[in-house]
C-alpha cells in the first residue's frame, strides 16, 4: 500500500497553521493580530492593522496554501474525489492552527485557493452567487458565506464524486462554524434589570 497520498493530508493541515497574517502583523507591530478586531490571523482582521495591502496580500497567501495542499495531493496520487480530504486539511489548519494554540483565521482564503485547483466551475460559480448577493445587501461574509454554502452541491456537479461532495460539505461546516459569530448575537453585557 501506497502510504505517500495520505501523508499529504497530515502535511496540508500543518500547511494551513502556517498563518502569514499572523507572522507579518508580528514583524511589522511585534503584536499578535488575534488582540485586535475579530481575534483571527485572516485576511480581514489583518487589514484592521496593516490596511487594504495587507489584506490583499494575505488573502493571496492563504489561497497559495490551499492550492499548493491541491495540487500536492494530486501529485501524490489522490484522486476520486480523495484528493479533497487535503482541501478540508488544509482549511481545518488554518481555522485551528495547532502551531498558534488552535486559534487561526476563519478558513475561506484557503478554502478559495484548494477550489480553484480541484473544482474550479464550482468556486467560480459559487464566487458570482456571492458577488450577486453582496450587489443587492452590500454584507460582505453573508454574502461571501451564501456563495459557499452551494459549493458542496456545485462540486458534485463538477466532479460526480461522492467522497469529494463530503468533503466539501465538511469544509463548508468549519468555514460556517469560524464565521458564526457573523450570526449569533454576543450576550448583552449588561442585560436590563427586571422591572
Amino acid at each position: 500500500m501506497n502510504l505517500l497520498p495520505w501523508l499529504v493530508v497530515p502535511a496540508a493541515y500543518l500547511l494551513g497553521g502556517v498563518s502569514p497574517g499572523y507572522w507579518l502583523v508580528r514583524l511589522r507591530t511585534g503584536e499578535d493580530v488575534r488582540t485586535v478586531g475579530s481575534g483571527t490571523t485572516g485576511a480581514t482582521n489583518t487589514a484592521r492593522v496593516l490596511g487594504g495591502g495587507g489584506f490583499v496580500l494575505v488573502l493571496a497567501l492563504d489561497a497559495a496554501k490551499g492550492a499548493v495542499a491541491a495540487l500536492a495531493a494530486r501529485w501524490a496520487g489522490l484522486d476520486g474525489g480523495w484528493e479533497f480530504a487535503a482541501a478540508l486539511a488544509v482549511v481545518a489548519g488554518h481555522v485551528w492552527p495547532v502551531q498558534l494554540g488552535f486559534r487561526g483565521g476563519k478558513g475561506l482564503g484557503p478554502l478559495l485557493g484548494a477550489w480553484l485547483v480541484l473544482a474550479p466551475l464550482a468556486i467560480g460559480g459559487c464566487l458570482l452567487i456571492g458577488a450577486a448577493v453582496w450587489g443587492l445587501t452590500r454584507r460582505r461574509v453573508p454574502s461571501g458565506l451564501f456563495g459557499v454554502l452551494l459549493l458542496p452541491g456545485a462540486t458534485w456537479l463538477e466532479t460526480r464524486s461522492m467522497p469529494a461532495a463530503v468533503f466539501t460539505m465538511v469544509t463548508f461546516g468549519i468555514v460556517a462554524l469560524a464565521h458564526r459569530s457573523h450570526f449569533i448575537p454576543a450576550p448583552n453585557a449588561n442585560p436590563p434589570s427586571p422591572s
